[in-house]
């Protein structure tokens, strides 16, 4: 770890601090992200360690910054957690590519652990399996060699990182339509709208056997290494929401400092003046995050578990990646629920959204009553196109199964 003397500063503005800490957070599987470290008040880069080696590798770049971000599956510092097993075998257990566009936007590109690729030097494998072999420096020639992209920085937090930036900033809120489990990672929650901790967040975020309880039995959703992705990136809307709260701009500083602890960054990156980068990039704080999975298809190699890429809609999306096109041009799809009672409430649902160009994949009844139709989703994005279009109707961020952008329930209002 490298330390930096740095020379005493004036406070500075609200809206810098508050764009500073949104630019620390903006892709982390809760804090995976633009991930320097800026001390505020100061200005320093503090105590993040410090990868040289890797920046050998990476490509340096004056325009938009595309960073890796990995979330370490280290359990050290989690010995009296459960659910987590042993502390060896390291690897990278999140695999995000992270872009920084300077008109604002900002995209985010999650890749599969279990994407079968060519290692440089090794031969096939799958894609976490370049960290294990050669770290931060095989994990982006890996990436680089297998999607053609450039990669500006490298940042890395582990999993306790993780925990202590969801605690430092009081939890986040999700909304979970069914009581929801996974043995595996640990995760127990009720229905409905829930303040997660570090741990709880932790446990659902590293889901791949996420089951619900719905109608009187658990029911495996999305229980697999994509579904895992998804649920990732609604970690992250949820830290970005959380962190425009005014408490959490107070506190930028304790929450820079939790992160920094269990956070490596690249060379490059620990000597970028921190003040420039937040001005090139203070259109962010604003915006949202276009974010979507590497499309794959299953397979098998030597008995185990893997996908692939599923071509030519992965090289599309790499191709929008690379240009900051919107990473998916499909149609939102939903599915529509009769939240109101009404006979026939979610069939005239279904049709009003049909007849304005949304793909309804199926209907069913909700679990409760609702007063005022509601639209759970992953991307606020979505959610916010099928309220502006419906004309009435709230959005609420949660879980959604795979198969479907968002889920429409009925509510009093739409009768």
């Amino acid at each position: 770890m490298s330390t930096q003397e740095t020379q005493p500063k004036r406070g500075l503005p609200r809206w810098f601090k508050a764009l500073t800490i949104t630019l620390l957070v903006l892709a982390n599987i809760a804090v995976l992200g633009l991930l320097w470290i800026f001390n505020v008040g100061q200005g320093a880069l503090a105590e993040a360690d410090r990868d040289d080696e890797v920046t050998d590798v990476l490509d340096q770049s004056t325009g938009d910054l595309t960073f890796l971000v990995i979330g370490s599956d280290t359990r050290e510092g989690l010995e009296d957690l459960k659910n987590f097993g042993s502390a060896g075998g390291e690897r990278g257990d999140v695999i995000m590519l992270v872009k920084a566009n300077r008109d604002g936007s900002m995209q985010m590109l999650s890749i599969p652990r279990d994407l079968w690729v060519d290692i440089p030097g090794r031969g096939k494998d799958k894609i976490n399996a370049a960290y294990a072999y050669g770290g931060s420096t095989l994990m982006v020639q890996t990436i680089k060699q297998n999607l053609g992209l450039e990669i500006n920085h490298y940042v890395e937090v582990d999993f306790v990182g993780f925990m202590e930036m969801i605690d430092e900033i009081g939890g986040i809120e999700m909304y979970f339509p069914y009581a929801a489990r996974d043995s595996s990672s640990g995760l127990n929650v009720e229905a409905g709208e829930q303040v997660l901790d570090g741990e709880t967040a932790l446990a659902y975020a590293r889901s791949r056997k996420y089951q619900e309880y719905q109608n009187g039995s658990w029911v495996s959703v999305d229980a697999d290494d994509i579904g895992r992705t998804q649920r990732q990136q609604e970690v992250v809307r949820a830290i970005m929401s959380a962190l425009k709260t005014p408490g959490s701009i107070t506190e930028a500083g304790d929450i820079a400092n939790s992160l920094a602890r269990h956070m490596t960054i690249d060379g490059f990156l620990a000597e970028a003046s921190v003040a420039q980068l937040a001005w090139d990039f203070r259109g962010i704080i604003g915006g949202n995050i276009d974010g979507a999975t590497l499309p794959v298809v299953g397979g098998t190699e030597g008995g185990a578990s893997v996908v692939y890429r599923n071509d030519p809609a992965a090289a599309t999306m790499i191709q929008n990646f690379n240009t900051g096109q919107p990473l998916a041009q499909e149609a939102v799809r939903v599915q529509v629920l009769n939240g109101n009672g009404i006979p026939g409430a979610a069939a005239d649902m279904a049709q009003e959204l049909e007849s304005l160009g949304f793909v309804v994949v199926s209907l069913g009844d909700a679990d409760q009553s609702y007063a005022t139709t509601t639209v759970l989703v992953g991307d606020p994005d979505a959610g916010s196109l099928i309220v502006s279009q419906l004309g009435f109707g709230e959005v609420v961020a949660g879980s959604v199964d795979n198969s479907v952008d968002a889920v429409v329930i009925v509510g009093g209002d739409a009768a």
